[in-house]
């Protein structure tokens, strides 16, 4: 066996032990399984997956042949389980008909597209799940044609599952912002990280495909998708199994009545414009007056207990009154206080932007740039300081 193959088996052999390993943990932990039932679908998929993988790398496909037929429908869900995990994890749990509809949909694809790779001759199908060439050129021709319209079809669902993922995770951040005045640990953005190596690997199995026809077969293209997977499943378990909930009970609880027609989400309030002006004055008075906004964990719920009202009635002060999020609304507290110790003391940026209610440098930071269009360097040094650096008389490092 040359060191490619077994390079290969190894890197397969680690991803279906790490994906089979993940989806047990999820479905053995009642709390997770609550919310995690969509990845441990797909890394269940992965495990099958990289299974039938080894299969094929220990040469049993002809005593195994129903395996690569089976992986066709497995490989299919891969983008709905990922998405329903998505909108599980980020607590817009999907319905029983949209779970129905996402797995119908990518089940029925892979049924019409399985049909045409077992009109193949079974020596065809098995050469062709191995990569090696067909003798018979017709054969050869109709394989390949096969082959492409099932890779076609896969990249197409996956990348447009992908999309619904993303949307999904910046409609989250949106949510959150309403809801906390931090959200680092809920935003889910390893979740991110992963989807995009999930493009890369679903943009080289089609490269994968080109390149196979150019260059010889030395076993490095394998090797190379198999690290590829074994990266995105490795950090998909990692992550995954310890990701709580981006939203509690408690949090979904605390978002804002939403009604239906024009008249918008706030349709059944009774709060006035003159209400919310009061309101919105006894938020701010306790904002400054508590320093509310150096609480990290503060949240929507928290203000709406102290100013003595409800969460609903809050946020409606806030978006409709005000014209800001939650989270902007807070962070607006903490980038003042923060410019006052940055002009008057000496202490470091990470000192003051964590006493102020920040989790870290680089969501201070952002804060800064967002309310005050500077960074905490330009702050520090006074407005005639940043006229200058406008101006171009000096150059500073922000």
């Amino acid at each position: 066996m040359a060191l490619m193959d077994i390079v290969v088996i190894t890197l397969t052999t680690m991803s279906f032990t790490v994906a089979l390993f993940g989806a047990l943990s999820v479905l053995g932990n009642r709390a997770q399984r609550k919310v995690g039932w969509g990845l441990a679908l797909f890394l269940g998929i992965a495990a099958y997956d990289n299974l039938e993988g080894l299969v094929g790398l220990w040469g049993l496909y002809p005593q195994l042949s129903w395996m690569c037929g089976l992986e066709v429908l497995a490989t299919f869900l891969y983008g709905p389980a990922i998405y329903l995990y998505v909108l599980t994890v980020t607590g817009k749990a999907p319905s029983p008909r949209r779970i129905a509809l996402c797995l119908g949909l990518s089940l029925t694809m892979a049924v019409v597209l399985l049909g045409g790779f077992l009109a193949l001759p079974p020596q065809a199908r098995i050469d062709l799940a191995l990569g090696t060439p067909i003798a018979d050129a017709g054969v050869a021709r109709q394989a390949a044609i096969t082959a492409g319209i099932m890779r076609l079809t896969f990249l197409t669902l996956i990348f447009g599952f992908l999309t619904a993922c993303w949307l999904a995770l910046d409609d989250n951040v949106r949510r959150l912002s309403g809801l906390f005045s931090s959200v680092e640990d809920r935003t889910l953005t390893w979740l991110r990280g992963v989807m995009i190596l999930m493009v890369v690997a679903a943009g080289w199995v089609a490269l994968q495909g080109l390149l196979e026809q150019v260059t010889p077969d030395n076993g490095w293209l394998q090797a190379v998708d198999a690290a590829i997977t074994l990266t995105w499943v490795g950090l998909l378990a990692y992550f995954g199994i310890r990701q709580r909930p981006a939203l509690q009970e408690d949090d979904l609880a605390a978002l804002p009545e939403r009604g239906t027609g024009a008249v918008g989400k706030y349709a059944r309030s009774a709060l006035d414009a003159d209400r919310m002006q009061k309101l919105g004055d006894r938020m701010a008075h306790l904002m400054r007056s508590q320093v509310l906004h150096r609480d990290p964990g503060l949240s929507l719920r928290g203000l709406a207990d102290k100013v003595g009202a409800s969460p609903n009635y809050v946020s409606q002060t806030l978006n409709d009154h005000l014209g800001v999020s939650f989270f902007d609304f807070v962070n607006g507290f903490r980038v003042d206080e923060a410019e006052t110790l940055l002009r008057t003391t000496d202490r470091s940026v990470t000192d003051i932007a964590l006493e102020v209610g920040f989790n870290s440098r680089s969501t201070f930071n952002a804060a800064v740039r967002k309310h005050r269009g500077l960074s905490p360097t330009e702050m520090r040094r006074g407005p005639e300081s940043v006229r200058a650096v406008l101006s171009g008389q000096v150059n500073v490092r922000a």
